[in-house]
């Protein structure tokens, strides 16, 4: 394996195994293993691994990886979906449960959606622009396709 694969699977093996609150307590705990990160390169390998940070439940936020890496885990954390509203042709506004915006945005985004020119994601509130060409249904239909859980969520279709 090279060092990168080596850090991806030391950063993996740290989420499952600890309570991991920051992107520093990650840095921390590969340093006391000898590996050297900058933070920007753990933050591409998060986004590789699909690590999202996640409500704890008492407050705070911590790092977790989906199971398997599988489409059920993903569509449960797209069940975190509150509603989906179009606004205008080239967006579409979600809302999520406190914490979970990062996660579904991250999750739509590995999906490589052509569709999709990118997502911007805050707390609770994802935006989606859309690419040019595309209608509301054909959108709806790709999102529900993917995401069942989604159907009922659209708040102006």
């Amino acid at each position: 394996m090279n060092s990168k694969q080596n850090r991806i699977s030391a950063i993996a093996q740290i989420i499952n195994d600890e309570i991991v609150r920051s992107q520093q307590d990650i840095i921390s705990k590969l340093n006391e293993r000898g590996m050297d990160i900058t933070q920007a390169s753990l933050s591409r390998y998060l986004k590789e691994i699909q690590a999202s940070r996640i409500p704890d439940g008492s407050g705070g936020y911590v790092y977790k990886l989906p199971d398997n890496q599988n489409s059920k885990s993903h569509n449960t954390i797209a069940g975190e979906v509150v509603s989906l509203e179009f606004v205008g042709q080239s967006m579409i506004v979600v809302r999520t449960g406190g914490g979970y915006a990062n996660a579904v945005s991250a999750i739509i985004d590995s999906r490589n959606f052509p569709q999709f020119a990118g997502t911007v994601s805050g707390d609770d509130t994802i935006i989606i622009v859309i690419r040019d060409g595309y209608s509301r249904k054909q959108i709806k239909h790709t999102l529900i396709n993917e995401f069942p859980n989604m159907k009922d969520k659209f708040v102006n279709e």
